[in-house]
């Protein structure tokens, strides 16, 4: 016999709909919220006010008057604009790279209050890797005086290269975290939550720009020795970003291109990943046909990165600017096609390490070879390298607080599961 939704359950999805609106939309009165969420100002003020009293959401003062019939209230009423309670609890989170580990603490709001980072390289064992994960964890703690009960969790994310090295296996189709969970699973820390670090990125890039930006179809790019990308989409969670990311490196960008063992000769791997760039550049590299980049670069290959390229065909390094305008038509494929295929209205680009005026330029190559339409859809992640570890922060808010409502009961079933 099929039952209906029980009280409890209403309750958390109410309350569930309630944070999720109020951090999206940013801080909105209870009026527009009953608005948006189609209950009914009643429902809405009891929800509210009993959210305040737990401490979840706070009262941070009137909104601005317009005269609309929207909000015009009773006479001497003004709306009080709500908002998340960024000292509610406070969160850890973790990104495992290939190149480095970081380390955060922030409030409810995503601000940052601490951050440590520890080089990582094929030498760096996972024992490691665990402990600076939890010292840095508990040291943070103790430094902003928390307690095990004023921390919701420590989220971490693992890019897909260290899946391996972190013991993270396929279970029925799926990643089991559970050896990474017991290896930071010790006495005094909050529990821990872990997924896959490309997903988690795209999730604290929206989660940083409020107002709107989980509405949007986004595709979420991240270059490093591989090229990852994850979909973030308003309608729904998706988390099949590991075939996604396979699919996009082999995407061919140039017929009869670069060959890269196991890829596609001109895949998106072969010729656009951080190491195919620095081989492609590597033809003309030297201190006499390339002086500005040979210059900047101390003569090491390794670390040339997009933006001296720019610099260095600025600069008048000609030989480079073969090269750049060929490299700059492959992205301009990529950008093109993955824009067709998920009808992306933003592309972000994660860990270009570009300035504000490198990012100009590689809008400017993108306008050239794809439109204006594509080069309007880029974007720079707000999420820098060193801040990677916000990642594992989105997760533990996505989890273990927006997810169960705030609630300390739902809160226990949250670790169970993992993306």
């Amino acid at each position: 016999m099929l039952s209906g939704i029980s009280k409890l359950d209403l309750k958390r999805i109410n309350r569930m709909q309630v944070l999720r609106t109020v951090w999206e939309a940013g801080p909105i009165s209870r009026v527009d919220l009953a608005q948006k969420l189609q209950i009914t100002r009643a429902s809405i003020t009891q929800i509210t006010n009993a959210m305040i009293a737990e401490g979840l959401l706070t009262e941070i003062g009137e909104a601005p008057y317009q005269n609309t019939q929207q909000d015009r209230l009773p006479k001497g009423r003004r709306k009080i604009l709500l908002d998340i309670n960024a000292n509610y609890k406070f969160v850890l989170g973790a990104v495992i790279s290939e190149h480095e580990i970081t380390v955060g603490l922030c409030t409810m709001h995503m601000d940052i209050l601490d951050k440590a980072s520890m080089p990582c390289d094929d030498h760096t064992s996972r024992k490691e890797i665990l402990q600076f994960i939890i010292s840095s964890s508990e040291r943070m703690m103790s430094n902003s005086c928390l307690k095990c009960e004023n921390v919701l969790g420590l989220g971490v994310g693992v890019m897909p290269i260290m899946i391996g090295r972190m013991r993270v296996f396929y279970k029925d189709g799926t990643l089991d975290f559970t050896e990474l969970k017991k290896g930071l699973s010790v006495s005094q820390m909050p529990p821990v939550f872990c997924g896959n670090a490309v997903w988690l990125l795209s999730l604290a890039n929206a989660d940083l720009q409020r107002n709107g930006a989980q509405n949007q179809n986004q595709v979420y790019l991240h270059l490093g020795n591989h090229i990852n990308i994850s979909i973030l989409r308003p309608e729904k969670f998706e988390n099949d970003y590991l075939t996604y990311s396979y699919l996009t490196e082999r995407c061919i960008v140039r017929p009869g291109g670069r060959q890269q063992d196991g890829y596609p000769a001109g895949s998106v791997r072969a010729q656009l990943s951080v190491q195919a760039m620095q081989a492609r550049i590597a033809q003309v590299y030297s201190k006499e046909r390339t002086p500005f980049l040979y210059s900047a670069t101390d003569g090491y290959i390794e670390r040339v990165t997009l933006e001296q390229m720019y610099q260095a065909v600025s600069a008048g390094d000609k030989r480079c600017e073969e090269v750049v305008q060929e490299i700059m038509q492959d992205w301009s494929v990529l950008l093109h096609n993955l824009v067709c295929s998920f009808q992306a209205q933003q592309v972000v680009l994660h860990h270009f390490d570009l300035t504000e005026r490198g990012f100009s330029h590689f809008k400017r190559y993108i306008k050239e070879f794809a439109g204006d339409d594509i080069a309007e859809r880029i974007v720079l992640s707000s999420v820098s390298e060193k801040t990677d570890f916000l990642a594992g922060c989105s997760l533990v808010l996505l989890k273990n607080f927006y997810l169960t409502g705030g609630s300390e009961r739902s809160a226990r079933s949250a670790q169970k599961e993992d993306f």
